[in-house]
């Protein structure tokens, strides 16, 4: 995508400090205590919600697939894998520069960079001394390229050229900057789960400072280099290689990305890539990827251009080299001991926080997009934590302190601090004098931080049932009272929904954050799109741009299904005291599903009956909780048959159904605030216990509570949740086997040509297929599920019209009947008889 050559001029940018300009900052702090929304009848209320839910829904962003259809055969895709879920990401955020015919492309872009740069001025004269230059020839000591000439000829003479420029420049500093050949060295990766993948920069230039530690090798062990204290990488070509842009930027992207992840602070990564006869720029940020084309490396004129370019991509002032420098580090014996963060005040003033932790507590493993980075932090007047979130918003996107102040005062939501409107742009690191128009430079992201009110512990940290439950409870409220205000949070996850402090009152004990994905009445839809899947997304959502005719647009329904979803992640991987626990594997199967495979798994676990007692739900959780999920799914399974239904009519057919269907907004979060109310005063009671372990439970695991996709060991794979992959093998395995990250010799000789001196495990076998336990539920429910949605909508309705939750109908009582022990332990029938289907388990 070549950028036109229209005439818009620009001046050249020099990074300057990001306090430089006092950012949009709110008049005075959100953390006052939460008020109580204005009384509204049920009447009233009702009517609010179904005008909100019509004015938000409608001008959603063009159909595209939300996320990679990528089949994964682990939760750490092999590097090949992850080169094409790059190159998807990519896909239109790639920008050629192309200059006037009388200069080399990008050669303008590359010149206005780094004009202050401490020392060019000298450069001439390092030219005419040096050893590694020859002034006479007017070229580096390079080898001249031959046929049959591999390029590790390059790498020595490439490297002694660099600690040539870095002892000249930098004097008794140069010692914080070294080049390294690296291109047999394993630099490992770090992904949601533990890995083994590595890749191998042909060039890395060793760093020590502020934002650099040494990193961790596999075991605990210190390694002298790694992505987390690297400053930039350089690739080696020969001239006479034939190498495709594409593959270079793939190349590069994987060793962008890992700079990301492992120095979260990365505004933006610069890289080159360096031939014996030249040398292209890349330039790597949360928009894309910026690059040149061939320049001339021998020149006296473009040598110059080299060596100062080198010196900026290495800089010792760290915003040279892309790092935000409000975040410090104290770092001793090479490992990040402490730090801190600067952000402004409510009152525009700078407050320095200390970090509670020295690594994020969140943080984006996309290259592209949002780029999301939380810290906890310590305030220095109160004591109390902060959760403080750095994130790159979209420039056609509204930003999110505007719904957080929508949401000001609003149980279930968290509330605002401060916010910095405007800490730098992407379009601020691409412009240079003669630049083509700025649109034309990759879509504009703006850096945003904003300080709330929460300790930053998200749901999966609780540590009771009852405490679970209050945090959903207040939360679907706070999601209710902000659709109140015609606007629709739009991405319910695990990470978005937080524990409130100890001690809260109702409203405060759980709250929402994540509103930069919101909708607001008469705004467009977010144009963003998940990068990877998302395993708390709705049905709806994941098949939306994989075919389906008619899709709906995003509504208060998914984001209740979404609920549903975290509620099932939180009990199939822990117990009800909060310990982790030998994990079922069907949420780490929808994190690696495409998205038609995953749209499909969910619908069968929304319309399954009965849990299996593979699930572990029984011996882990009290009889409330499981019959919370039970029944919380099976109404979402109705309503999801009834959206399927509409999304194979064209609009105007449906519009009446459509209507219906979303003229019951008040009684659908009556409903699932009824269900949650239900399981609370069950555990309130004392009297609720969890069943007996029988022996055809699942040991339950002390494995340590980390990501939702860490697989457990010992589990079977498949389940009648989720469909096999195409493929699966018909011997049993467990999920530790499945994803064991060991590999031969020879399999690691086989794929290192395939990734270029990148690594990965091996492709391990398909996931298997097992008879499954529990029949499946035909497509349309039951008579016995008819009544229990039935009875539920009855008693949200009485639960709404009297504005309180004591009257809702008891539980009526198990029916104790249990199937003849003759019968198989693996099979469940539904007796159509029961007034509950959870008794029968």
């Amino acid at each position: 995508m070549p950028a036109s050559e229209t005439g818009h001029t620009s001046t050249s940018y020099t990074p300057t400090s990001i306090y430089d300009e006092p950012p949009v900052t709110p008049t005075q702090s959100y953390t006052a205590t939460t008020t109580a929304p204005k009384a509204v009848g049920v009447e009233g209320t009702a009517e609010r919600l179904k005008k909100s839910i019509r004015n938000v829904m409608g001008k959603e962003a063009p159909l595209t697939p939300t996320s990679q259809d990528i089949r994964m055969t682990r939760p750490d895709p092999l590097v090949k894998e992850r080169k094409e879920m790059l190159k998807t990401e990519l896909e239109n955020k790639v920008i050629e520069l192309v200059d006037s015919a009388k200069e080399a492309p990008g050669y303008h872009f590359v010149s206005a960079l780094y004009p202050n740069i401490e020392g060019t001025k000298n450069i001439a004269e390092f030219l005419r001394q040096t050893a590694v230059y020859d002034s006479e020839k007017r070229r580096w000591k390079l080898p001249i390229a031959t046929e049959g000439m591999k390029e590790t000829r390059m790498y020595s003479p490439l490297v002694t050229i660099l600690n040539e420029i870095f002892k000249y420049f930098l004097g008794k500093k140069a010692a914080d900057r070294i080049a390294v050949d690296t291109h047999i060295t394993k630099l490992y990766h770090k992904e949601p789960v533990a890995t083994q993948n590595n890749s191998s920069p042909d060039i890395s230039v060793k760093a020590r400072g502020s934002s650099f530690q040494l990193p961790l090798g596999l075991g605990g062990g210190s390694k002298s280099i790694g992505y987390s204290n690297i400053a930039a990488v350089f690739e080696v070509k020969l001239s006479t290689q034939e190498w495709s842009d594409q593959e270079e930027i793939l190349q590069l992207a994987v060793y962008a990305r890992q700079l990301f992840i492992q120095q979260p602070n990365r505004h933006f990564v610069r890289a080159l890539i360096v031939t014996e006869r030249s040398f292209r720029l890349f330039h790597f940020d949360r928009s894309g990827v910026q690059y040149t084309g061939e320049l001339d490396i021998h020149g006296p004129e473009n040598a110059a251009l080299f060596v100062r370019l080198v010196l900026g991509l290495c800089s010792l002032k760290e915003c040279d080299i892309g790092l935000d420098e409000s975040v410090e580090w104290k770092v001793v014996s090479g490992r990040k001991l402490s730090g801190t963060l600067r952000a402004r005040g409510e009152r525009d003033e700078i407050v320095t926080y200390s970090l509670a932790n020295v690594d994020p507590t969140l943080f984006s493993y996309d290259l592209c997009g949002r780029g999301i980075t939380s810290w906890q932090v310590v305030d220095p007047v109160t004591g109390e934590m902060l959760l403080v979130r750095d994130m790159w918003r979209s420039e056609s996107r509204l930003s999110e302190d505007f719904y957080l102040e929508l949401a000001r005062g609003l149980p279930g939501i968290v509330q605002m601090v401060s916010f910095e409107f405007k800490r730098g742009e992407t379009a601020q690191f691409r412009k240079y004098s003669g630049a083509p128009d700025p649109s034309s430079l990759g879509h504009n992201r703006i850096a945003t931080r904003i300080i709330l009110d929460t300790h930053g512990k998200s749901i999966q940290y609780f540590t009771s049932a009852i405490e679970l439950l209050y945090a959903l409870f207040d939360t679907v409220t706070g999601h209710k009272q902000l659709l109140l205000k015609e606007a629709l949070h739009r991405q319910v996850t695990l990470n978005n929904i937080m524990l409130g402090r100890p001690g809260a009152l109702p409203g405060n004990r759980g709250g929402l954050i994540g509103l930069d994905m919101a909708k607001k009445k008469g705004a467009e839809a977010c144009a963003e799109r998940h990068s990877t899947t998302d395993i708390h997304r709705s049905i709806t959502t994941l098949k939306k741009g994989k075919g389906v005719r008619h899709p709906l647009d995003h509504s208060h329904l998914d984001d209740l299904e979404s609920f549903v979803y975290v509620l099932a992640h939180i009990m199939f991987n822990y117990d009800h005291t909060g310990a982790p626990r030998e994990p079922f594997d069907l949420t780490h199967r929808w994190s690696l599903m495409s998205n038609v495979d995953e749209a499909a798994s969910k619908e069968a676990f929304l319309g399954q009956e009965c849990f299996e007692f593979e699930t572990g739900l029984y011996e882990n959780w009290p009889r409330s909780c499981t019959k919370l999920l039970m029944d919380y799914k099976l109404w979402l399974f109705e309503l999801n048959q009834r959206k399927t239904d509409l999304t194979n009519m064209r609009p105007s057919v449906r519009a009446k159904a459509l209507e219906d269907l979303m003229s019951h907004v008040l009684e659908d979060y009556d409903v699932v605030l009824a269900f949650l109310d239900k399981a609370i005063q069950a555990i309130e009671s004392g009297d609720d216990v969890i069943a007996p372990p029988t022996p055809d439970s699942v040991a339950s695991d002390s494995s340590s509570r980390g990501s939702s996709l860490v697989p457990g060991h010992g589990v079977s794979l498949s389940s009648e949740f989720s469909r096999p992959m195409d493929g699966g093998s018909d011997i049993e395995e467990n999920i530790g086997r499945f994803f064991s990250l060991k590999r031969s010799r020879e399999e690691e000789a086989e794929d290192q040509r395939e990734a270029k001196r990148s690594s990965s495990p091996a492709e391990l076998p398909e996931t298997p297929c097992r008879t499954t336990t529990c029949s499946k539920l035909p497509r349309t429910p039951s008579a016995q599920i008819k009544r229990l949605l039935k009875a539920n909508l009855e008693a949200a309705r009485r639960a709404s019209a009297k504005r309180t939750l004591d009257e809702i109908p008891e539980e009526p009582e198990a029916d104790e009947a249990r199937k003849s022990e003759d019968e198989s332990p693996d099979e469940c029938e539904v007796d159509d008889t029961s007034s509950d289907p959870l008794d029968l388990l």
